[in-house]
């Protein structure tokens, strides 16, 4: 069971206990995106309420330079796990395919600015898990770096205090293209496992999440600052392996070392997360192939990167190791317009091929990404 499921089931079992004193059982009613609470009949079936996220940050948790960052990719693996998530915050921003775009990202915020509002909006979101990145603008804004730190440590302070029960994730800084403003990053950095492991030793739910390391200077944006569109997508798998607890490899589909195309071609656009995808996979037979190498057989989970632009739903057929694995959809959202689509499958250790056939219409591939199956 990972920290995800047990957050929800906690949060399940508290609602239950406060509806039964009561009398009544407690249900969702409303129609948006945060519903509201009403009493329904005794007989009726348990509610299951969603996990409440917050992302908490600055631009990057906007996703400034890419409608939605890291945010869009996030939810979709979850959607794709059948996780109930209701993401929370004051602002709303994100492409079409991220179906819940709440969150508290603050373009040009510094640590102190985020720390003056946020015990409120914990107050008014009760969330159970907090997505926690900040600090790039005290850093390239120069404010007080020897007391950054202590400021972030005050923010965790704030955050489990006010929320004792929710899971809080810290993630460090991305990288930083220029030279002077990369060696403050990896200072700042270098104070945030301690800050951590500090808490967590205490009881609090804090846990590390080392951003840095899964982007590198080529996943920034011209500005040297923003992760490109392949760059928050790193970001979403590193969050999500942080959540479920899982490890995920990416597999790039434009690399020529363990991807064949047939009757397809390699495309660069940065849009991708390796600044390349396969696409015109319109013909008959046509697919993409993925040549792994497995360190352990067993039960894996399959997350494929899609863009569909033909107007409606598109298919693949997935085959592995030379054994037919059902289809794959994808819904259209248009071309680099990225959406995630899982699948389990059984791997064997050493070599694996991953087949991804045309069935009704073409798609393009950016990446799949694997982890083992919880």
């Amino acid at each position: 069971m990972t920290r995800l499921d047990r957050t929800l089931l906690a949060a399940v079992a508290s609602l239950f206990c406060l509806a039964a004193c009561a009398g009544v059982r407690m249900t969702v009613s409303g129609d948006g995106p945060h519903r509201d609470l009403g009493a329904a009949p005794p007989k009726a079936d348990p509610a299951v309420f969603p996990t409440r996220v917050l992302p908490l940050g600055d631009s990057i948790t906007d996703g400034l330079q890419s409608l939605g960052g890291y945010r869009s990719d996030l939810w979709q693996y979850m959607k794709a796990d059948g996780m109930k998530v209701d993401f929370v915050g004051s602002r709303s921003s994100g492409p079409p395919q991220l179906g819940d775009r709440d969150n508290e990202g603050h373009p040009g915020w510094r640590i102190h600015q985020l720390t003056a509002h946020t015990r409120d909006w914990l107050l008014e979101y009760r969330p159970d898990v907090v997505l926690l990145q900040i600090g790039t603008n005290d850093v390239i804004q120069h404010r007080d770096l020897r007391a950054a730190p202590a400021r972030l440590a005050a923010l965790i302070d704030l955050i489990t205090t006010t929320m004792p029960s929710a899971q809080v994730y810290v993630a460090t800084l991305t990288p930083l293209a220029a030279k002077a403003n990369e060696t403050r990053v990896r200072a700042f950095n270098a104070a945030i496992p301690g800050i951590v492991a500090a808490r967590a030793s205490a009881g609090r739910h804090v846990h590390l999440v080392d951003m840095h390391a899964a982007l590198g200077r080529h996943d920034l944006f011209a500005d040297g600052i923003h992760p490109t569109n392949g760059g928050y997508a790193k970001m979403a798998a590193r969050w999500y392996s942080a959540i479920t607890g899982d490890p995920m490899t990416r597999w790039e589909a434009e690399s020529p070392s363990y991807a064949t195309v047939s009757d397809g071609e390699r495309l660069e656009t940065a849009n991708a997360s390796g600044d390349g995808k396969v696409g015109y996979l319109a013909a008959a037979g046509s697919f993409l192939q993925f040549t792994l190498e497995m360190p352990r057989a067993g039960r894996y989970r399959l997350y494929v990167r899609a863009g569909n632009g033909t107007g409606g739903p598109c298919e693949q057929r997935l085959t592995v190791n030379g054994r037919a694995d059902g289809l794959l959809r994808y819904p259209a959202y248009g071309w680099d317009r990225w959406t995630i689509t899982a699948a389990d499958v059984a791997l064997n250790a050493g070599r694996d091929t991953l087949r991804l056939t045309r069935a009704t219409c073409s798609a393009e591939i950016d990446a799949i990404t694997l982890a083992p199956k919880r």
